[in-house]
Order: C-alpha cells, then sequence, then structure tokens
C-alpha cells in the first residue's frame, strides 16, 4: 500500500507539472526543464513498480496474477488476487481520433459503436452551419454529456489560418463573415495598422468568429464555440485565405481512457473514411520528450489542415500520357490537334492559381520558346521565373491540374518538364518569385 501510495504522489506531481507546462506564460526553457522533471518522476514511478516486492514475489511489475490466498480454516476457502502492472509503459493507456476538416454545412450523424463492448450508442442529429449553438461546438457538447456512459469525451477546433503573412490589400463592401457584413476595410502588411482584426473582432459577438495575429503575421480566424467559419464577399487577396478556405467547420477530437479503438459510425463529422482519420494509442512513458507528428495529428494539435507548397516553372514542353495532351501529335497552331484547346483551359488555370494574392506573381510574356507556334494566348504567358502556390489553393483545380490536399506531387504529372516542377513544405516560401 505504501509504494502504492508513492506513485499515486508521483502521478499527482507529474499532472501538475503537465497543466504548468501548457500554460501560455511558458517559454521552450522552461517547459523543456518542467519535462526533465518530469522524465525524472517517470524513472520513480518505475523504480518502484520494478522493485516493489513481498516474499519474493513482484507486487507491481505485472508478474503478480491468480495468486491465491487462504482466508478460511476449510481447503477450499481462498481468494485469488491480481496486481497490475503499474509502470510507465503500461499505464496511463489512451486512445485519440481527429476527424478529418469539415468543409460543408449539413446535419452530423454520429454512432459510437460497441462502446462498452456490445451496445452502440446513437446521437440525436446535429445541424452543422454557422449559427449559435450549431456545429462541431454542439455535438461535442451532445458526447461530452454522456461520456461516463459511453468513456468517450470531445474536443472540437474551428480555426483558418492564413497561407501566409497578411500582405496590404482591401476587403469589398460584401465582406461577410457568418452572414454579418463587416464591409469594406484597407489592412496593411502584417495589419500593422490593425484594421482587419479590429473591423473582424467588433462583431465577433454576432459571428462567433475572433481574429488575431499568429508569431508570423498569418490571420488567424477561430470559433469559440464550434460553429462553423464562412467568409463571404471578398476578404482580399492579402489575406492569405485561399477560396477553399473560407468556409470551414473545424475538426472534431475523440479521446477514450482505456486505448481501445473507438469506432465511429455517421456522416457529417469527419470520420467518414477511416483511411483519412488520425488515430494513435499511446501510454504516460511516450509522453517522455517530443511527441511524434501523427500523435500530435491524433490529438488534434494540427487543427488546421496541414498546407504545403509547390514551385513551378517551366525549362520545356513535352507529351506526357494521361495529362490531357496524349492525343496531341505535335506543338503547332491547328485547332484539330486539340493544343490550342488544352491552352486555353489549363494553362490559363496555372495563371489563375498562381495569381491568388500580392507577390504571387503575375504571368507576363513567354519569351521566344513559343513564338514559332504563332500563338499569342502562349507568348503572354511567363514560366521563366518558377512561383510558390499553395497547396490548399491550387486543391480546387480539376483535370490536369488536380492537386490532392495530401499529395504534395500532383502537379509533376501535368507535363514531364513543366518547370522543373519543385516541391517544398516550407510555407515560408509562399509569396516570394523564385528564379528556375
Amino acid at each position: 500500500d505504501k509504494a502504492m501510495d508513492e506513485q499515486l504522489k508521483i502521478l499527482d506531481t507529474i499532472k501538475t507539472k503537465a497543466t504548468q507546462a501548457a500554460q501560455d506564460g511558458q517559454s521552450l526553457k522552461t517547459r523543456t526543464m518542467l519535462q526533465a522533471d518530469i522524465n525524472r518522476l517517470m524513472e520513480e514511478l518505475d523504480n518502484i513498480a520494478n522493485t516493489t516486492s513481498f516474499n519474493g514475489k513482484q507486487l507491481l511489475s505485472g508478474g503478480f496474477i491468480n495468486q491465491e490466498f487462504q482466508i478460511g480454516s476449510s481447503s477450499n476457502q481462498t481468494i485469488k488476487a491480481t496486481i497490475g502492472a503499474s509502470q510507465s509503459s503500461k499505464i496511463g493507456l489512451t486512445r485519440f481520433e481527429t476527424g478529418t476538416q469539415v468543409i460543408q454545412s449539413g446535419t452530423a450523424q454520429m454512432t459510437i459503436k460497441n462502446y462498452n463492448g456490445i451496445d452502440d450508442f446513437k446521437f440525436q442529429a446535429v445541424k452543422i452551419s454557422t449559427s449559435v449553438g450549431t456545429g462541431l461546438g454542439a455535438l461535442a457538447e451532445e458526447i461530452n454529456r454522456v461520456a461516463d456512459k459511453t468513456g468517450v469525451r470531445a474536443s472540437f477546433n474551428v480555426q483558418t489560418v492564413g497561407a501566409r503573412s497578411i500582405m496590404k490589400g482591401t476587403t469589398n463592401d460584401a465582406f461577410a463573415i457568418n452572414g454579418v457584413t463587416i464591409g469594406k476595410v484597407a489592412y496593411e502588411n502584417n495589419d500593422s495598422n490593425g484594421a482587419l482584426i479590429a473591423a473582424i473582432n467588433a462583431v465577433k459577438d454576432t459571428t462567433g468568429v475572433q481574429a488575431a495575429l499568429d508569431e508570423e503575421g498569418k490571420l488567424v480566424l477561430t470559433s469559440a464555440d464550434g460553429r462553423g467559419i464562412k467568409i463571404t464577399g471578398s476578404i482580399g487577396p492579402g489575406a492569405g485565405i485561399a477560396l477553399n478556405m473560407q468556409e470551414n467547420y473545424g475538426r472534431l477530437s475523440l479521446v477514450k481512457n482505456d486505448g481501445r479503438d473507438i469506432a465511429i459510425e455517421g456522416t457529417g463529422v469527419g470520420f467518414d473514411n477511416d483511411k483519412l482519420v488520425s488515430q494513435s494509442s499511446i501510454s504516460l512513458r511516450e509522453t517522455k520528450g517530443q511527441i511524434s507528428k501523427d500523435l500530435a495529428e491524433a490529438m488534434g494539435f494540427n487543427s488546421v489542415e496541414r498546407l504545403g507548397s509547390i514551385q513551378i516553372g517551366v525549362s520545356g514542353l513535352s507529351l506526357l500520357a494521361g495529362t490531357g495532351m496524349s492525343t496531341i501529335t505535335a506543338l503547332s497552331r491547328s485547332v484539330a490537334n486539340g493544343f490550342s484547346q488544352w491552352k486555353t483551359s489549363k494553362i490559363s488555370m496555372v495563371g489563375q492559381m498562381i495569381d491568388i494574392g500580392p507577390g504571387l506573381g503575375t504571368l507576363s510574356t513567354m519569351g521566344s520558346r513559343f513564338s514559332s507556334l504563332g500563338m499569342s494566348g502562349l507568348a503572354s504567358l511567363q514560366f521563366s521565373a518558377v512561383y510558390t502556390v499553395a497547396f490548399n489553393a491550387l486543391s480546387t483545380v480539376r483535370g490536369d491540374l488536380q492537386v490532392g490536399s495530401a499529395q504534395a506531387g500532383g502537379l509533376s504529372a501535368v507535363l514531364s518538364q513543366i518547370g522543373i516542377v519543385r516541391e517544398t513544405n516550407r510555407v515560408d516560401n509562399m509569396g516570394k518569385e523564385q528564379t528556375a
């Protein structure tokens, strides 16, 4: 009993230090010191588990199983006892699962399958919208209301983060968030005049959406109560919010304390495709040091769909099967061979998507590469520079230029030599022109 009491005290101290480390007032240095303290405490915890014994039998290491004790005068008056392992690798086993980002309004239907090993629990349908009392916040509230029964608790994160730091720009008169018109606002680089943040926060009590700047100068929109965030009108390209980022209903995170899989059935909650759900189980020991990217994703820390970036330029142009140019036999100005149609519908898309904001470039001159073709449309394009483009801005393009949000190399299949297609995960390169 004394050994287990000591372990309980250690666990309580670990909890206190973990709570301290989670506070915003901590720096990287102080968090590192707190983590070192936690690691030492876990070593003490494991030492107690591995050395506590009675009559030569280990009591807390997991080997004390179905031990029989005589409790009466007769031979069959016995009791069997088992003491579970109390090492840090065996306790605190927790299951984390976070769904994909919900990007459409509608109705959320959700059932927890076999929550007690036998029964299912079906929740009432919840409306997913931008109205108060709806969205993943309302669903999480329903899940937590019966958490004592199902063993599953929920949290949500509805947040839209700009792809790059704010650049000088202007919203239009129709600019609105969640149906509340904000109107025309002129803002500076990094919103240095505070105009954009102030305008959005002036109506936050009505929209439920609060604006802030992160340390990189990016716009951060957060829904505190879990309703959706929907931008209409134009927030301006300088805000760094691409078209397919302007409607966001967030991500739902689930946690269960016994480490078992959380089986979810339903629609509209981000758990429709199990292959895309971030999930992981951990024990107390696995919290030592830095957690992995996959674990952080499962715990919902990366609440916004990850952004990458692509650099595009052209050093040559050749045929590639499956790109929409496979039927072209030669690069000539003949309409019959289909090249003029491809030029209009496909290359123009590249121009539209690259020119999504200040600094992301303007396609101007192609040079003499295509002069022999006599195509003024191609001559007006320039690929001599390499542009860095937001993944999410490109993910809405269909056909030859389709790029999945989780696919880094989608553009390399457009043409075999379209700019020496290069890939990068450095989001801080966004908006910078680089030479090929």
